[in-house]
């Protein structure tokens, strides 16, 4: 059954982070095993607006005087979409449905979602979305067009020159209050 979210777009804050801190609790890891990436139309339409946002003549975002701009045109490479990413981005997906948040419901941060799967990065940034059903819509949420430079914390992720590989994943809780929630990491 198709399911429509009629609530309104929510534009959300984004994550960016360089370096990578090891987290030493003491706590196992929880057992992610049954987690599969949801890899259809909606995601796949998601990436490929992404890389032609990155590959495109609109690579751009506002400096922090709000006025002139950064230009990445011509110097971004496409990114590839990486199955483990994906994991961790539904697993993501999944946790901000409880807890709407770049921390984790269990107080840590989202980047700990990635030790959790063994995923080795030098660089990693988070975006969060929720209300859109469709691929497209979470796109033009996260590219945050007439938003100042404060409010392009998104676009300034999904142009980092540092990434070379993305997931992305969304989450459905019927009756919840936005109905759609995704996620998008991206790594080196």
């Amino acid at each position: 059954m198709k399911r429509i979210c009629l609530f309104p777009l929510v534009a959300l804050s984004a994550l960016f982070l360089f370096s990578c801190a090891d987290d030493n609790s003491a706590e196992p890891a929880p057992d992610y095993s049954a987690v599969v990436a949801n890899t259809d139309e909606k995601v796949i339409e998601c990436f490929n607006l992404t890389n032609e946002f990155r590959t495109g003549s609109e690579a751009y975002y506002l400096n922090n005087d709000n006025v002139t701009t950064t230009s990445l045109v011509g110097k971004l490479s496409a990114l590839t979409l990486d199955e483990e990413l994906c994991r961790a981005a539904q697993i993501r997906a999944n946790e901000i449905v409880k807890s709407f948040s770049h921390t984790r419901p269990n107080g840590k941060s989202c980047f700990t979602v990635l030790s959790d799967l063994s995923i080795s990065y030098s660089a990693a940034g988070e975006n969060i979305a929720a209300g859109s059903s469709t691929g497209s819509g979470t796109f033009t949420q996260w590219k945050e067009d007439g938003e100042n430079y404060a409010g392009q914390g998104h676009r300034r992720n999904m142009l980092g020159q540092n990434f070379t590989k993305i997931g992305i994943a969304y989450a459905y809780a019927d009756g919840s209050r936005y109905g759609y929630y995704w996620a998008m990491i991206l790594a080196k």
